[in-house]
């Protein structure tokens, strides 16, 4: 997908991350715009080069189910408006069966945004008789999240729930005559001031780099009142749930909110890190999502499936070898669980079936070489499936697969505009590192390439696979618009999570070490090969790549510029409070940083080592995580090191502001030109951006001299 939903343990994500989705609206600064997004299906256009606001009002599909009777998919779009700094949103319903006929149900609120402001896809929801359609919205930002529906056939809107709180989960009974909902509410005012009236305790719920007023962390980090209620949908009748009603459709929550044990729900959880369950629709089995997170059970982090086949029998393995499960969700009837696999090489999850008590898991498609499938759902007979369909050169579309036949057709091209722009293919590259790790990335070649011309080389982390090739991790990097300038890229992925062993830092240096080797012998191909010259290389960073790059650039002199690198310090040490000692004792850096880590924060920390430092590094950071990069840009900056540092305002890890998003994209490009093909952009508008970067080229160039 275009802006893919990826959660990492790194610096970067651990910055921001609250503990539930509504403490993110208390960081929003991009608007909403209530009119709806508009699907042109006819765009004529001239062929050109693709360009960053392209990429910004690209159309991105936030949610799509299929009809139980297959006949038809409904899906919401959202876009950004640049000129706005606001996003617009939409419900949309096409055929299956191919009729071109899109029709639009108007808008479907604002986005959902998570704790680090990424836009979560959220699927609609059909009634079982297949004439409503119902999702989770609000109209404005500030009121209460509850669930709308629209009739199938006349597009008509009404509010189904009004329950006091914000929906955060629902799902419709067997029958379809009620909606179970989980609804969450926030601290009240008064709840949260008892903590201006008296000193607050240092904890784990302050987390000083944030950079956010003590009250607003604590009231944050409280775990928001829970309730389960019953919305009667025929006689509109709203009442709280019974244990039952709450247990047989939410598993886990029910566990917690009622506080009764079951034995076997007990020994599954101390065996196993349970993070979802999904009960079947007749109530007869659970199926259980956990994570495999610890050394002992995996050196690769991921996420796989256990299965209760029926009442009073055995909890069983679906998927003991899997590396990540991406769906998973039952047949209308509950005879069949349906789940998607990806392998965490970059291709295109896979689908699978469980039938019945046959725990086996049996093919049900795969996407060709070199297209990405996505989000898919079923209808009620699992013979038709809804997905995305998208490659490196092509935003998302919609799609379906026939089950039976096995052939995908594509329905809903949501950016048409995108097929008049001039792309360079992506050409995937593997190899192996010199610690026996293998590694691919996707390479592009500038748009209009000269066979025997060396050119300079940009470096993007840290995800990279079969999907659309867009502006790299966080989406901060548009590769088609380096290569539109002339830039190589090469569109990196830095392999699998790894379970390191608690206390064993070694294991956790791989982490960056590994990353930063596999880059290096591939550029190193790409150097023997001629098409790049190794002395305008750079490196783009983001989150766990910021990491990578951090470590890369007082460990390689291979880089000389970069846009994102840091890593961990002891000044961030310091400023991280109680939550992260956890982490940094699993990763062997707990402890007085003059004592028995100093050697390993010699090994890692830029500050420490920023007279090795030769490359010239733009930070991008916001109000909420700057104080993080204080360390190495004060460091760098004593040293007349480049270095540039921006902080945005009102955003959260994810910089989901348009103009914001925009800006970056921009500055990122003239930030390579600048440095690796001494070019800048002739824009009266930044002349203050170019004198300042010549100075710091200059003052760079002295620095070195002295040091001879």
């Amino acid at each position: 997908m275009a802006r893919r939903v990826i959660r990492v343990v790194c610096l970067c994500a651990f910055l921001f991350c609250g503990r539930h989705s509504i403490s993110a609206q208390q960081v929003q600064g991009a608007g909403f715009d209530p009119e709806p997004v508009h699907l042109d299906a006819h765009v004529p256009g001239v062929p050109r080069p693709v360009t960053p606001r392209d990429l910004l009002s690209l159309r991105d599909p936030q949610g799509m189910s299929i009809s139980p009777d297959g006949k038809h998919i409904a899906f919401v779009v959202g876009q950004a408006i640049g000129e706005a700094n606001s996003y617009r949103s939409g419900l949309f319903v096409v055929a299956t069966d191919g009729d071109p006929d899109i029709r639009s149900f108007g808008s479907a609120g604002p986005p959902h945004w998570d704790d680090i402001n990424q836009w979560i896809p959220e699927a609609p929801q059909w009634s079982h008789d297949s004439t409503l359609i119902s999702y989770r919205m609000r109209l404005a930002p500030g009121e209460h999240w509850q669930v709308w529906g629209w009739d199938a056939g006349t597009g008509q809107r009404e509010q189904i729930t009004h329950v006091n709180g914000d929906v955060e989960k629902y799902r419709w009974l067997d029958d379809g005559r009620a909606l179970l909902l989980e609804v969450v509410s926030s601290p009240s005012e008064q709840e949260t001031a008892k903590w201006a009236e008296r000193g607050i305790v240092m904890d784990s719920d302050i987390k000083p780099y944030l950079s956010i007023p003590i009250l607003a962390q604590k009231a944050e980090s409280q775990e928001p009142k829970r309730e389960y209620w019953i919305h009667e949908y025929e006689t509109k009748i709203e009442r709280r749930a019974t244990t039952k009603e709450i247990r047989d459709s939410f598993p886990l929550e029910s566990y917690d909110a009622t506080g009764s044990i079951d034995e076997k729900r007990d020994s599954l959880s101390a065996k196993y890190q349970i993070v979802d369950a999904n009960p079947s629709p007749d109530g007869k089995r659970i199926a259980y999502l956990y994570m495999v997170n610890a050394a002992a059970l995996s050196p690769r982090w991921g996420r796989r499936l256990l299965i209760r086949p029926d009442k009073g029998s055995k909890f069983a393995e679906v998927t003991p070898d899997s590396y990540y499960i991406d769906q998973y969700w039952w047949s209308t009837d509950g005879t069949t669980l349906y789940f998607t696999e990806r392998t965490g090489l970059g291709r295109a999850p896979r689908l699978y079936s469980v039938v019945g008590n046959d725990l086996v898991p049996q093919l049900v498609f795969r996407a060709d070489r070199s297209e990405y499938l996505s989000s898919f759902s079923s209808d009620g007979r699992g013979k038709y499936f809804a997905c995305l369909w998208e490659d490196n050169n092509s935003p998302p579309q919609i799609a379906v697969v026939d089950a039976a036949s096995r052939k995908l057709k594509k329905l809903v091209d949501l950016n048409p505009e995108f097929a008049f722009l001039r792309q360079s293919p992506a050409e995937r590259i593997e190899g192996t590192n010199r610690f026996g790790e293998n590694w691919f990335a996707y390479l592009v070649k500038p748009l209009d390439y000269e066979n025997r011309r060396k050119y300079p080389l940009v470096v993007t982390t840290y995800r990279s696979g079969d999907y659309f090739l867009r502006g790299a991790s966080g989406d901060e990097n548009p590769i088609q618009v380096y290569a539109a300038k002339g830039f190589v890229v090469l569109n990196f992925d830095v392999g699998f999570l790894r379970n390191i062993r608690p206390g064993d830092f070694a294991d956790k240096l791989l982490d960056w070490a590994s990353p930063l080797a596999s880059i290096e012998s591939a550029v190193q191909r790409l150097v023997k090969a001629g098409l790049v010259d190794p002395s305008r290389v750079g490196f783009a960073g983001y989150s766990h790549g910021v990491e990578i790059g951090g470590y890369a650039v007082t460990h390689s002199h291979l880089f000389r510029a970069a846009s994102g690198a840091d890593i961990y310090n002891p000044c961030f040490y310091a400023l991280a409070g109680e939550g992260w000692r956890e982490l940094f004792t699993k990763w062997g850096l707990a402890g007085w940083t003059e004592g028995r880590t100093k050697a390993y924060w010699q090994e890692i920390a830029v500050p420490l080592n920023a007279d090795k430092v030769s490359t010239a590094i733009l930070q991008t950071a916001t109000d909420t995580d700057y104080l993080g990069y204080m360390a190495t840009y004060r460091a760098l900056k004593d040293l007349d090191k480049p270095i540039e540092l921006y902080i945005y305002a009102n955003e959260l890890h994810v910089i989901n502001q348009p103009k914001h998003r925009l800006e970056i994209y921009e500055r990122n490009v003239d930030w390579f030109l600048f440095w690796l093909k001494d070019e800048e952009d002739p824009n009266p508008a930044k002349s203050g951006q170019f004198a300042r970067w010549r100075k710091l080229k200059e003052e760079g160039q002295k620095a070195t001299n002295t040091s001879r």
